[in-house]
């Protein structure tokens, strides 16, 4: 992990002086980090703090009110980037999976590779069954969401996200529509994209995650980053009051 950090050149992604409002309110205010090559960035904070906003806007499904998206230093939030071509590098994966329901598990980790990354059939089923084989859910191609439970739709997700060959996969709460026994296998394949060097950003409730996996942990608080730092130094010294009592709240749970 220290590696990783060590290993610094230029960011994968800059967000620069991101704002994002609904109407008159200002969910997101003047947002600032970097995520480079191999981090697993991991975002914390209360509901309603932002999080998962700021997420969809370094994915463009929302567009930031103001500030920048650079990925490779160029600015998504320019009118002229192509988002799927960009969400094809930068991949998510939903708190309620977004599997489609009229399709088996494999088509759903076919369809984006045929239709956006236009690799042929066989090259597209080759990539799916390799990751699909990689969380767990090989023998499941032919099922459909509905037969699944949610902690196999979620890693079908994730495989779904990985064929399409990202340079980095935004996770929002992945595990908060699971129930607990679920909870563990999804965090299992999480931890070995991780191990892998996979560079992820991460939306969690999950601590122990945050704590042990991160190589940075962001803490927001009402639409701001109220602290962020390496995650020991983050969850065992907290400088911030807002942080110490979140933390505290955490522990106590």
């Amino acid at each position: 992990m220290d590696e990783k950090i060590e290993n610094r050149t230029e960011p994968i992604i800059s967000v620069r002086h991101l704002s994002k409002s609904f109407g008159k309110h200002e969910v997101l205010k003047d947002i600032d980090f970097d995520v480079f090559k191999g981090d697993v960035t991991s975002i914390i904070g209360a509901s309603g703090s932002g999080k998962s906003t700021l997420l969809r806007c370094i994915n463009l499904l929302e567009t930031p009110t103001s500030g920048s998206v650079i990925f490779h230093k160029e600015d998504m939030t320019a009118k002229s980037v192509n988002a799927p071509k960009y969400r094809s590098h930068v991949g998510m994966v939903f708190q309620q999976f977004n599997l489609f329901n009229n399709m088996t598990v494999l088509d759903n980790c076919l369809v984006g590779q045929t239709k956006v990354l236009h690799k042929s059939a066989q090259e597209a089923q080759e990539n799916a069954m390799k990751y699909l084989t990689h969380v767990g859910m090989a023998q499941y191609i032919n099922a459909r969401p509905r037969q699944l439970s949610g902690g196999q739709k979620q890693r079908v997700a994730i495989a779904r996200a990985l064929a399409m060959g990202p340079e980095v996969l935004l996770f929002d709460e992945p595990t908060s529509a699971l129930d607990p026994e679920m909870v563990g296998e999804v965090l299992d394949v999480m931890n070995t994209l991780a191990k892998e060097g996979m560079t992820m950003i991460v939306v969690t409730h999950e601590m122990m995650f945050a704590r042990e996996v991160s190589t940075q942990v962001v803490y927001m608080n009402d639409g701001v980053i109220c602290e962020q730092g390496p995650p020991q130094q983050l969850f065992e010294n907290p400088q911030k009051q807002e942080t110490k009592e979140f933390l505290a709240r955490y522990r106590r749970g």
